[in-house]
């Protein structure tokens, strides 16, 4: 009876550590390795990083062309990328164009600047890391780096109209940073 009892209680002890072990290893290598996408009002977090932006990404063009060295007079997008985890982590980020009419601002095909016509610089942790044409961008990917476990990197994207351009007033270009890729 006794030797029943022991039995009984260690396969109770056994199918519980099962349950338990089975359960964390579902939240570490399928959640966390997979990596899971949250938009929020803090930004976007895929697995432990996280997006946090300023929410000005509209560049609109109604003022004026701009000589490379005026660049800092341009409003910059603002946003950093926080590594909420422990561990390092690479991450990828995008550029993309939204949408004609995605912004309710009057914008046509026609008042639509297309990234020939725009230059960026593109500033991480205070040091200019890029500055081209937006149309040189290759796969839309504006930058890749690593951040260490409860650390964050700082971006500042000013993009801009370069005094080469004729054609610019009342147009505008409409895009987005976006978080894609976490290895």
């Amino acid at each position: 009876m006794k030797n029943k009892v022991l039995l009984i209680i260690g396969s109770l002890i056994l199918v519980i550590f099962l349950i338990i072990g089975t359960y964390s290893w579902y939240l570490y290598f399928l959640q966390i390795g997979r990596g899971y996408y949250i938009t929020s009002a803090e930004g976007t977090r895929i697995g432990d990083i996280i997006l946090i932006d300023n929410g000005k990404n509209v560049y609109d063009a109604d003022a004026k062309n701009i000589d490379d060295k005026d660049v800092l007079n341009v409003q910059p997008y603002s946003f950093k990328i926080s590594n909420l985890g422990n561990t390092k982590r690479t991450y990828t980020l995008y550029i993309e164009d939204l949408p004609l009419n995605s912004i309710n601002d009057g914008c046509s095909s026609k008042t639509l600047l297309n990234r020939s016509q725009l230059k960026y610089q593109l500033k991480v942790n205070g040091k200019v890391e890029k500055e081209d044409y937006l149309s040189n961008i290759k796969d839309n990917i504006l930058d890749t780096r690593s951040v260490n476990g409860k650390d964050a990197n700082s971006y500042e994207l000013r993009i801009y109209i370069h005094d080469t351009n004729e054609d610019w007033y009342n147009k505008h270009y409409h895009y987005r940073v976006v978080l894609k890729k976490v290895i």
